[in-house]
């Protein structure tokens, strides 16, 4: 999970060029005239959907005379942006959903989640995965293959606890927890994986939202998220939203500030993190006992 996020450095190029643009009071058109490029290339280099035109970029930078420093910043998320994670090869064959996840893993240096419904994909067993991935087989296009989507959350997973991995707490909604999402053993046996994810990695970290709990603003959460801060460059951020469908990706601050604000007032309802695994292994027990374990 070293190598930085592909997805998030183009973004932040995109942001970068619109800021060199505004600062020279220099719009699309003639900036893309000025460099000999399309104005329809300077567009998708802003939105950061695609891997950046190198010899644009520089032409962008010599245009605008950018110093030393800040062209060497910014040739180097040009260079990012190219880059091809392990995700991508078999991007089709475990989910184009699941290759978008594992790229915003990659170079991040913290992870924070709010489950709502389901166990984290990150935490996930082999087994739990399994049974998920084929659940709603019309979820999933023709050149989907579960077994592959399994293998992708494992390497996600080993990647996570890796000892260069990242940092990674998340917020488990007690639903998540009582719906049998899969079946019985299944369900306790993930249960018990997390206990001993949390025991044997200390940079992990789970604490559990019980579903009675007085939140502060009665805050309603509608869907899980994902929050991603960088090792490379400190001050990008990124939230990933799961819906049905798509998930929404936010690099923007004034769209990252509410997930944040929001974090910390789940964070602040759970429950502290001995007591939450106490509840994961009472929650275990009840579905798939173990004799002589604690009830």
């Amino acid at each position: 999970m070293t190598r930085p996020s592909p997805y998030v450095r183009r973004q932040w190029l995109g942001r970068e060029i619109r800021r060199l643009r505004d600062e020279h009071g220099i719009s699309a058109e003639p900036l893309a005239r000025a460099v000999g490029f399309p104005r329809q290339q300077l567009s998708a280099l802003e939105n950061g959907r695609v891997g950046p035109d190198i010899d644009m970029v520089s032409a962008i930078c010599d245009y605008l005379a950018v110093g030393v420093n800040r062209r060497t910043a910014i040739m180097d998320a040009a260079a990012d942006g190219w880059a091809r994670g392990w995700w991508m090869a078999d991007a089709q064959r475990m989910g184009v959903r699941q290759a978008t996840y594992a790229d915003l893993e990659s170079g991040a240096r913290t992870i924070t989640e709010y489950a709502l419904a389901l166990i984290p994909g990150l935490l996930q067993t082999a087994a739990f995965a399994d049974a998920r991935l084929r659940s709603e087989p019309a979820r999933h296009a023709e050149t989907f293959d579960p077994a592959a989507a399994v293998a992708a959350r494992t390497q996600r997973q080993q990647l996570l606890l890796a000892p260069d991995g990242p940092q990674y707490e998340v917020v488990l909604d007690e639903i998540a927890i009582r719906r049998r999402a899969a079946e019985s053993h299944i369900v306790a046996e993930q249960l018990r994986h997390i206990i001993n994810v949390c025991a044997t990695h200390p940079t992990v970290t789970v604490r559990v939202l019980p579903i009675d709990v007085p939140m502060k603003g009665h805050s309603a959460y509608r869907s899980a998220y994902s929050i991603y801060r960088y090792r490379h460059t400190p001050s990008s951020l990124a939230v990933a939203v799961d819906t049905l469908t798509n998930d929404v990706i936010y690099t923007d601050s004034d769209e990252i500030q509410p997930y944040l604000s929001l974090h910390s007032r789940l964070k602040a309802a759970s429950l502290a993190p001995d007591l939450s695994i106490q509840l994961l292994r009472a929650a275990a027990q009840d579905m798939s006992p173990i004799e002589g374990a604690p009830a």
